[in-house]
């Protein structure tokens, strides 16, 4: 089965590390995050699971603790190896947050989601001249299924409110 969820790579990558061509202090800046992402305390451990599509609470936690799924050396620092085996976990038991679902519905990968919107937003800036969130309420979600040779491709186009917006020379 392929994995819906991001990893810490395709999280780092898509929600943490700058756009090509940001100043390489922004780029320095990031990798120091990732550095000392770890350990974690509870409640940012669930944060940052749920921003790689895992639907997680902290008594999400607590119960994979309790269950004896993940055994945290320290009960409120989770080190990267503790968060992955709770993303395993969440990811065989396809405890996703909405997108993630709706991607793992329509045969692609969060991460191929989080690319595509992030690439609609830069290419519209480009066009536009000025500042497009790589937010999904700006854009209509475009997906074609998967084939037997050929995974699901999705896309991004701005929503006709915002287009018109940006046409007239307005902020979005």
């Amino acid at each position: 089965m392929t994995r819906i969820g991001l990893t810490l790579d395709e999280h780092f990558d898509l929600r943490v590390k700058p756009r090509a061509g940001a100043d390489p202090a922004f780029h320095e800046a990031a990798q120091d995050e990732r550095d000392r992402m770890f350990p974690m305390a509870t409640a940012a451990a669930s944060s940052h699971l749920r921003s790689r599509g895992y639907d997680c609470r902290p008594a999400i936690l607590d119960a994979l603790v309790r269950q004896g799924v993940v055994t945290p050396s320290n009960p409120d620092a989770w080190t990267r190896a503790d968060v992955d085996v709770a993303a395993d976990h969440l990811e065989q038991a396809s405890i996703l947050t909405p997108f993630a679902a709706l991607c793992m519905t329509v045969g692609c990968r969060y991460a191929d989601f989080l690319l595509a919107l992030r690439e609609a937003a830069e290419r519209e800036t480009a066009k536009y001249g000025r500042p497009v969130p790589a937010d999904d309420t700006y854009f209509v979600l475009h997906v074609v299924p998967p084939r037997a040779t050929t995974p699901a491709r999705v896309s991004f186009t701005l929503c006709d409110d915002i287009r018109e917006r940006l046409e007239r020379g307005e902020e979005v």
